[in-house]
């Protein structure tokens, strides 16, 4: 009985994807395998798994992402790495590609750019592109800065959502504190703001990208008195709590190039299983010299996210 079933199913198989080949649907093969290994082998999850891997295996895809050129200055660590965005799926700039407002380095990053890759490309705003010059920034790359905002669109077969803002900072810098009016209120209204946007949707793969950095995990190595003025404990929270797929931000330039938030068991809802924890990355030219490239690959655990 269960040889004339594989028979059946195979036959099918061929039927629906053409006589000219000899190789039938693995999705009805993996089926057959299931049902011809023993049972108390192994469990039925564990079978399952076997077909449920192999297809999610090749949803895999790669991420660049750097931040933090400043005009020309780290020019030195972009440009041997260019030949590495050809691979690239997807480009993120996690703000400060300028210096002091000067667009014309920005526009010479972004024709740069063109000539090595045809990946989108997502943006956010750094502390060197001038509030009075955003939308400047935006006409020379139409559709890919966000400032606090979000944009989802497919890719590689997945649904990809990315949240990116600026940052928020647990104590603005002297000069902000005394040239921006309410920028204490602005900082806390923009953690409201990111936590809300990262709510999960439909969405297969959720990124945050910003500038400041939204952990102190990734700080380490900077002077401890300064973390306050780089990054946000409160922000880090949000993490926690809607713990995004993979967070990418720049600006901390002797930090340190990977870190990670929560994981394991944090509540009651958790018992019995493990969270994992939600990688962060800095990659800020100065500290990564190299544009850092990201494995993203996805299997029945969730997504397995590796630097290059």
């Amino acid at each position: 009985m269960l040889e004339s079933l594989v028979q059946e199913l195979v036959h099918l198989s061929l039927e629906l994807h053409g006589q000219q080949t000899n190789y039938p649907n693995p999705t009805i093969i993996t089926l057959c395998l299931v049902h011809m290994i023993p049972q108390g082998t192994e469990s039925v999850q564990e079978r399952t798994n076997i077909h449920l891997s192999s297809e999610m295996d090749r949803r895999n895809m790669r991420i660049g992402a750097f931040g933090d050129l400043h005009g020309d200055r780290y020019m030195e660590f972009l440009i041997p790495s260019l030949e590495d965005l050809a691979a690239v799926d997807l480009l993120l700039l996690a703000g400060d590609i300028s210096d002091r407002g000067n667009l014309e380095p920005f526009r010479s990053t972004v024709a740069l750019l063109k000539e090595h890759t045809d990946a989108p490309v997502i943006a956010v705003f750094g502390n060197e592109e001038y509030q009075q010059d955003h939308e400047r920034y935006r006409r020379e790359l139409p559709g890919s800065f966000l400032d606090d905002g979000s944009t989802t669109f497919e890719l590689e077969g997945m649904l990809v959502r990315v949240v990116g803002t600026r940052g928020s900072l647990d104590r603005p810098t002297w000069w902000q504190r005394n040239n921006v009016p309410g920028i204490w209120r602005s900082y806390g209204e923009r953690v409201e703001r990111i936590s809300e946007l990262l709510r999960r949707g439909e969405e297969d793969l959720l990124i945050l990208l910003s500038h400041y950095s939204p952990t102190r995990a990734t700080l380490e190595g900077e002077d401890p008195g300064r973390y306050e003025e780089m990054g946000s404990r409160a922000m880090e929270g949000v993490l926690e709590l809607r713990r995004p797929d993979l967070v990418i931000h720049g600006h901390a330039h002797g930090g340190s190039r990977e870190g990670t938030i929560g994981g394991g068991q944090t509540s009651l809802e958790d018992f019995g299983s493990e969270r994992r924890a939600v990688p962060v990355f800095n990659v800020a030219l100065p500290l990564a010299r190299e544009i850092t490239i990201l494995d993203v690959r996805r299997d029945v655990d969730g997504f397995h996210i590796t630097r290059v």
